[in-house]
């Protein structure tokens, strides 16, 4: 892929997943779960299982009380590398900074995602967590 591509597409992924993590004080829970195909893929270290659109958006205030009681803010996007598999589907490993509501060092969290890129859009068909919440 050419180097202007490249940089074209992480600049894409990089705006899309950004918008997954909005602050918690402007969650449009509609707007995040369109990013999201019904059903997608959620894999972490229990294994792999679909789930609704439903179901996600329903999940979106437990996970933010998981990230307050293990004393954690909302999650930023800190690094994205992209591989483009196809013509049609992208594999975006990212990084993200939480950072501790009582100070000191941000925990840092990675996640991968499997997107479909219909040309104008990217959806989410896979969302992989490499690790848990400290204390979680």
């Amino acid at each position: 892929m050419p180097e202007a591509s490249t940089a074209a597409l992480d600049t894409r992924v990089r705006s899309f997943l950004a918008g997954l993590s909005p602050d918690a004080d402007s969650v449009d829970a509609h707007a995040v779960g369109t990013c999201f195909a019904d059903p997608f893929l959620l894999a972490d270290d229990t294994g792999a299982r679909p789930v609704s659109r439903a179901a996600f958006l329903a999940a979106l205030p437990r996970r933010e009380r998981m990230f307050a009681d293990a004393g954690l803010g909302p999650a930023a996007l800190t690094g994205v590398t992209c591989h483009r598999l196809d013509d049609r589907y992208v594999l975006a490993r990212t990084e993200w900074d939480a950072p501790r509501i009582d100070g000191g060092a941000p925990v840092h969290l990675a996640s991968s995602y499997l997107l479909h890129d219909d040309g104008g859009r990217f959806r989410v068909l896979l969302y992989l967590n490499h690790q848990g919440l400290p204390g979680a």
